[in-house]
């Protein structure tokens, strides 16, 4: 359990919180490249707490600026990307990707007011189709980690965003809890569950290391009658990857999903993923799904549940097909959304297999205190020569594929 001080410290992450300057230390994903195009409508967005504008200029520069004019605070969603920036529907004020005022179209001609104005502006860098950003102190800007999933070209890649109306942080914890996978996500619930009973409890072995936190897991699968190895990562500040190979497109195939948990606010959650694929061994590239649209899950309707016809714990399906229902994400959801929007984790009563969170929580403690004592937090990347590519790995062979 958390001390309620501790419990606020970790989840609450508007400017100029203990969390909230922590994960300003790092590049955030803000967006999509793919739904950013050069000269579209603006898009508003908030990230930890911030209204803010998120647009491509007609050079093609992605740019995230404060959502309110600098003039009488209209919203900036509402104007113009055109002539280098954006222009406020107000007065046609004109702000670039920096935050300069470009033009103030009323004033008299002489006026040199505009060179006064520096509007909120946030740097903006693109890699493996997301947009980041950097939201903390110039001076201690890192380097845009150049993550594998990112950046290798020996494969496909694929990237998307959901959001999520909960905490970061019990996110991030769900998703580092990996004994849940053969619990929550396990279909024909009423008839695999003695066997599963009868199976070896999941063996789960982790350790810190310079990114965060390595965890290898053997988890029971009815469905094989073994036990099903996955590396899962918890990265700072508040990522998480899973390396496993595919059970559903043939065996060999080892795939790689990066997700991101950035704060919207304190209660709600945009999740960015960039999944990557390795080609098939004759070289063939992985093809992603297409993208859908799927339903957004919530109270409002149980997560998809149907307690009666769903072989689940829940009721709520493990896939759907056919519909617009995503089964592993409305489960996800639910179990986490249902702790409340920010969980009080006084309490909890954590078991044998929470040790990693309890490891995790520790990470992020130390991280505070580097913090507070002008030290770099971890995994804070400077050094442009360990950054031509950054691995969220482990030693063993499946990782390094």
């Amino acid at each position: 359990m958390l001390s309620k001080e501790h419990n606020e410290i970790f989840a609450k992450t508007d400017r100029g919180t203990p969390m909230g300057s922590l994960l300003r230390r790092y590049w955030q994903p803000v967006g999509l490249t793919e739904e950013i195009k050069s000269g579209d409508k603006p898009k508003q967005v908030r990230v930890m707490g911030e209204e803010l504008v998120l647009f491509r200029d007609d050079a093609g520069r992605p740019a995230l600026l404060g959502l309110h004019c600098s003039h009488r605070g209209t919203s900036l969603a509402y104007g113009r990307v055109e002539d280098g920036g954006i222009r406020c529907p107000f007065h046609g004020w004109l702000y670039d990707y920096r935050g300069r005022c470009l033009e103030q179209p009323p004033e008299p001609e002489e006026s040199t007011y505009k060179d006064k104005i520096r509007h909120s502006a946030y740097t903006c860098q693109e890699l493996g189709g997301l947009i980041f950003a950097y939201m903390g102190p110039t001076d201690r800007t890192p380097l845009l980690p150049r993550y594998e999933v990112l950046v290798r070209d020996d494969g496909s890649r694929k990237a998307d965003s959901y959001q999520i109306n909960s905490n970061y942080l019990q996110n991030v914890e769900g998703a580092l809890d990996t004994a849940h996978f053969s619990y929550l996500h396990m279909d024909n619930w009423s008839k695999v569950k003695h066997r599963l009973a009868a199976m070896p409890k999941p063996e789960i072995t982790f350790e810190e290391t310079v990114y965060g936190i390595w965890q290898k897991s053997n988890l029971p699968d009815v469905t094989l009658g073994v036990l099903t190895l996955v590396y899962t990562y918890f990265f700072m500040p508040a990522g998480f990857l899973r390396v496993q190979e595919s059970s559903r497109v043939g065996k060999g195939l080892v795939q790689k999903f990066q997700s991101w948990y950035v704060p919207i606010d304190d209660t709600s959650t945009m999740r960015f993923q960039a999944a990557f694929s390795p080609s098939w061994s004759d070289g063939t590239t992985f093809r992603w799904p297409e993208s859908e649209a799927y339903a957004q899950p919530g109270p409002e309707n149980e997560y998809f549940r149907n307690y009666e016809q769903v072989d689940t714990i829940s009721g709520i399906p493990v896939n759907a097909p056919g519909t617009a229902i995503k089964g592993y994400l409305c489960q996800d959801n639910m179990v986490n959304e249902t702790q409340g929007p920010i969980v009080d984790r006084q309490q909890e009563h954590l078991a044998t297999i929470d040790r990693v969170l309890i490891a995790m929580r520790n990470i992020y403690s130390q991280a505070l205190e580097d913090l507070q004592q002008g030290r770099d937090p971890k995994h804070t990347i400077r050094n442009p020569k360990e950054n031509v590519v950054v691995y969220i790995r482990g030693t063993e062979e499946l990782e390094r594929v």
